[in-house]
């Protein structure tokens, strides 16, 4: 037993080696922000898609679901990104999602990104990358690759790009020490690509497609797909419903784009006007002009919608009210029971108000008795 002692611990210290090596042993680093779409394990088992980019000429990678929902592209980037030929190569895989946004990048295991001298990005430095990445508003686009860092010359009299500065007038659109490499990776992930994986997008949608857009955590991606929103698009109830609810938000300017991606014939669907003017008492007053011009290009008003407004008509104030009748005269309602309401109105203390209603009912032109007695009392109080 004690001769085999020795190997007993022996056999422990590898066993310890090992499983040590296998606890450090670091996951490939990836750098990603908030998706488009959300992908399950189950998800992304499913097949990849390529594409050639015909403006690069690179190949474009497709994830989508099992039930054939894109979720994201992807590419693979490898070269140099120095002047000098004596830095690392890049290895790396750069995200979009399905809108075009920029997703994230993630490094094959055991790559990492260094800087001028060689050395390795901190985690700080990551982070700050996948920021500027993110950020497309930066003029990257706007600078010449030989003018990121100040080159000096060397006593041979040629340019030495390792120990030269990085320009001023970059410096704060780049990481410290690796503008060649932020700036490459930058006009990859903002460059020509991110219209093109956009533009296949375009050409998969579908009602359904676009509601899932419609819930994306990011503002751009809902404001991508409402712009592709138009005639030809059919308003599913769940489509319409995630319309509705963009319209109903605080989010002023969504719910002003979801007004405007509403087609004129997507109102040929009167339930469609009715929910849309269902939403005009608690709407702030910019989103109620925009609920009332939306549903003058509407073929036919609703019945409904008239009904409602007309309850509405002696809790407005003049705007509203003008609004209001605005939008009858285009549609032409001047039925009797109408003009009976805006009759009403004539008594209303506010001049601005009851001449509203006066010019409506003089143009309609009506000679029913009630009106008529209305008018001519309004008219007798004006003298």
């Amino acid at each position: 037993m004690e001769n085999l002692r020795p190997f007993i611990v022996l056999k422990f210290l590898v066993v310890g080696l090992v499983l040590t090596s296998f606890l450090q042993e670091k996951p490939p680093l990836k750098y990603m922000q908030v998706a488009t779409i959300k992908s399950s394990i189950a998800e992304e088992k499913s097949l990849v898609t390529t594409y050639k980019d015909t403006l690069t000429n690179d190949s474009i990678y497709l994830r989508a679901s099992k039930n054939d929902i894109p979720l994201y592209y992807y590419k693979k980037v490898i070269g140099e990104v120095c002047l000098d030929k004596e830095c690392r190569l890049l290895d790396i895989i750069v995200y979009w999602n399905i809108t075009g946004r920029y997703l994230g990048f993630e490094l094959p295991k055991g790559e990492f990104l260094s800087k001028n001298d060689h050395e390795p990005f901190s985690e700080s430095e990551y982070q700050r990358l996948h920021t500027l990445l993110a950020d497309s508003s930066i003029p990257l686009d706007a600078v010449s690759f030989e003018k990121l860092v100040e080159q000096p010359k060397n006593e041979q009299g040629t340019v030495d790009a390792v120990s030269g500065a990085t320009s001023k007038s970059v410096a704060e659109m780049v990481v410290k020490g690796a503008a060649y490499t932020t700036y490459t990776l930058w006009n990859i992930v903002n460059g020509p690509t991110m219209d093109f994986v956009s533009e296949l997008t375009e050409k998969q949608l579908t009602p359904a497609l676009i509601d899932r857009i419609l819930h994306s955590p990011d503002n751009n991606d809902k404001l991508w797909a409402l712009d592709r929103i138009d005639s030809a698009t059919k308003l599913t109830p769940d489509l319409a419903r995630s319309l509705l609810e963009i319209i109903a938000s605080d989010d002023f300017y969504l719910g002003y784009s979801a007004i405007h991606a509403i087609d004129s014939v997507h109102l040929n669907a009167t339930e469609l006007q009715a929910y849309l003017f269902s939403m005009y008492t608690n709407a702030n007053h910019s989103i109620q002009k925009e609920l009332v011009k939306k549903l003058m290009q509407a073929p036919l008003l609703s019945s409904k919608v008239v009904v409602a407004s007309v309850d509405l008509l002696n809790q407005l104030n003049g705007q509203q009210l003008d609004d209001l009748l605005k939008l009858y005269v285009k549609h032409g309602i001047n039925d009797l029971e109408t003009c009976k309401a805006i009759a009403r109105i004539l008594e209303n203390e506010n001049k601005y108000i009851s001449k509203k209603a006066s010019n409506f009912l003089i143009n309609v032109q009506t000679d029913d008795e009630f009106i008529m007695e209305r008018l001519n009392a309004y008219k007798k109080e004006k003298l």
